[in-house]
């Protein structure tokens, strides 16, 4: 893992709601028709997935920002995501200069460096406002950061550096898939339910190669497909009479199912009385 994701990924999560399944149910029940339905409960799951990201980011911000003055600048990120030690390196980096210090670091490091570089003037500049730095944290939730995701996504998976993402490059060294896994991906006939990562990634012309375009759309739309994912297999567990809609009785009687999925870390279903 890069080293300025550290300070970003290894918090615990804190509670966005914590309500009774009554007052849960209503606020997924956006039309008021006292049932929930599938898209419902789909576009509930996807909005609390990124409040919990960006309050995360908002948290973050706080800590980087050591002068409170609401901006984080590349100094004050540096200072913390890479230590006092290296902020004069990584000033002259951010810079385009290259200083004798920055060779003498370690690979993963100065990797770590360019990339967080590379995030920050995408994301607004020197100077960062707490939604800008939102876009830094988290840039697959951001269209303006789509390239950068992009980019990453090259620098990581392009083993050979010629340039192209090939389907052996990203299934076998992201995925751990066999040559034959490979094949039958390439052929639309691999079956990816035990790899929700996968979800949306495409080799839609076949050519072995991931096109930039189907890169994007993988890397922007897998978080959101896999929460549409699950949350149409917890509507089937909770719709018993299989209507088509969750009434409050099913979702009382299922909410304990919330605390085990994926958004269950930061949502507190309480007991009713």
């Amino acid at each position: 893992m890069l080293l300025f994701y550290l300070t970003l990924t290894t918090t615990f999560p804190t509670l966005l709601i914590s309500s009774s399944a009554r007052q849960i149910f209503r606020e997924i029940d956006v039309n008021e028709d006292n049932t929930i339905s599938k898209s419902e409960l789909g576009a509930w799951f996807n909005y609390q997935d990124v409040e919990y990201l960006k309050k995360n980011a908002r948290e973050h911000f706080t800590m980087f920002d050591k002068n409170h003055d609401n901006a984080v600048t590349w100094e004050e990120y540096a200072n913390i995501a890479f230590g006092s030690n290296h902020v004069d390196t990584c000033k002259e980096v951010y810079d385009n200069k290259t200083p004798p210090e920055f060779s003498k670091l370690g690979k993963q490091v100065q990797d770590a460096i360019m990339t967080a570089v590379r995030r920050w003037r995408a994301a607004g500049g020197f100077s960062m406002s707490q939604e800008e730095f939102t876009g830094f944290t988290y840039p697959e939730l951001f269209q303006h950061m789509r390239n950068i995701v992009v980019a990453e996504a090259y620098q990581t998976y392009d083993t050979n550096r010629d340039g192209k993402v090939s389907a052996e490059e990203l299934l076998v060294k992201k995925f751990k898939l066999t040559s034959r896994q490979v094949e039958e991906f390439s052929k639309g006939k691999f079956d990816i339910k035990e790899e929700p990562n996968m979800l949306g990634l495409k080799d839609r012309n076949g050519n072995g190669i991931f096109e930039k375009k189907e890169l994007s759309y993988w890397l922007m739309e897998n978080r959101r497909l896999m929460r549409k994912k699950e949350s149409e297999g917890l509507f089937k567990d909770m719709d018993s009479d299989g209507n088509t809609r969750v009434s409050l009785p099913e979702f009382r009687s299922n909410s304990n199912k919330i605390r085990w999925s994926s958004i269950g870390r930061f949502i507190d279903v309480k007991e009713e009385l």
